[in-house]
C-alpha cells in the first residue's frame, strides 16, 4: 500500500456556495473515503466491500451529475456540453473499473482510489468553480 494514499479531508475551500451542490460534493468525498477504507481495510473483505462501494459510488455519481447538469441548464451555462462530457467520461471510467476491480488486486483498488480523489477534487476546484462563478454572477444580475 502506498504511503501517499490518505483519506480526503473536506475543507471549505471546496465549497461553491450553492448548498444543494455542496452537500452532494461532500457525499462524493465521503464515498471516496469509503473506497479508501476498502483498500486499506481487511484484505479478506476487500472484494465484497469494493463491490458494494463501487455500486454506491456509481449510483450516486450518476444522480449527482444529472442534478448538477439540470442546475446548469436552468442557468443556461454556455459550457454545459463540455462539462457533461467530463461527467460522461468519468462514468465510463467508473463502469470500466467496476468490472476490473472485482478481480484485481488491492493495489489496483488503491490506484483507482487515487484516480477518483484526483478527478473529484480537481473537477470541483476547477470545472465546477467556473460554472459556480458564472451562476453567482448571473444571480446578481437577475
Amino acid at each position: 500500500m502506498s504511503t501517499a494514499w490518505k483519506k480526503i479531508e473536506w475543507t471549505d475551500d471546496y465549497l461553491l456556495n450553492i448548498p444543494e451542490i455542496d452537500i452532494q460534493h461532500k457525499k462524493l468525498v465521503a464515498l471516496a473515503n469509503e473506497l479508501y477504507d476498502a483498500v486499506t481495510g481487511d484484505p479478506e473483505r476487500y472484494k465484497l466491500n469494493m463491490s458494494k462501494i463501487l455500486k454506491g459510488l456509481g449510483d450516486y455519481t450518476v444522480y449527482h451529475f444529472s442534478s448538477e447538469e439540470a442546475f446548469l441548464k436552468k442557468y443556461d451555462y454556455p459550457a454545459l456540453a463540455t462539462h457533461k462530457l467530463a461527467h460522461d467520461n468519468f462514468i465510463t471510467e467508473l463502469n470500466s473499473q467496476v468490472k476490473k476491480l472485482s478481480v484485481n488486486s488491492i493495489e489496483d483498488g488503491g490506484r483507482f482510489y487515487e484516480y477518483v480523489v484526483s478527478w473529484v477534487l480537481t473537477h470541483i476546484a476547477k470545472a465546477d468553480r467556473l460554472w459556480a462563478d458564472f451562476v453567482h454572477r448571473k444571480q446578481k444580475t437577475a
